[in-house]
């Protein structure tokens, strides 16, 4: 009886071990979809753990006198050392400035980045490009090269690969840098 008990448990161990549906899976069609890179596809980010608290970078509690405001679309942008903060609950919070905001100097020197044989000026965490007398804030373009990310930068896993997402774009570290690899949607 123990032997009968035996050899069924082994042939259904057996049967479930082979594939359900043998002659189907011999038979697959492949279809080949070109993809539309004008539409980016929604990708599945995974940040890593962040902590709750606080960041010292990220808020003000007072600004360095003389500092004057920059007001576009009725918010008062004030820029502190290439940085930009907005006022919020009694203290100065660290924001990056929309696109189309424009400034007439840089207070940080800015790096040349060249993508497509189109020029821009990265600052900070901002891309910006060059319009008559003025620095217009952009978004940053794919395959631009950056040498460094500020201290804001988030680390997340984009589809397994190991990257950063900072102020709505996401950057892989390269041999002599930091490269944009995509955007992320404004939700």
């Amino acid at each position: 009886m123990k032997k009968i008990h035996f050899l069924l448990a082994a042939l259904l161990g057996i049967l479930m071990l082979l594939p359900a549906e043998g002659e189907a899976q011999a038979s697959r069609t492949v279809t080949v979809v070109k993809v539309n890179r004008q539409h980016p596809v929604k990708r599945t980010v995974r940040r890593k753990k962040r902590k709750v608290r606080r960041r010292a970078f990220r808020t003000l509690r007072q600004l360095p006198a003389g500092t004057r405001a920059i007001r576009y679309r009725s918010v008062a942008y004030y820029p502190v050392g290439g940085k930009y903060y907005v006022a919020s609950k009694g203290v100065y919070v660290r924001t990056f400035p929309p696109r189309g905001f424009r400034v007439r100097t840089l207070a940080v020197a800015p790096v040349r980045v060249v993508v497509a044989r189109k020029p821009f000026w990265y600052a900070q965490g901002v891309f910006y490009t060059r319009e008559g007398s003025e620095y217009e804030v952009v978004d940053a373009p794919v395959g631009a090269i950056v040498p460094e990310l500020p201290d804001e930068a988030e680390p997340l896993d984009w589809d397994g690969v190991s990257a950063y997402e900072l102020n709505a774009a996401v950057y892989r570290e390269v041999d002599n840098g930091f490269e944009v690899i995509d955007l992320l949607d404004e939700d």
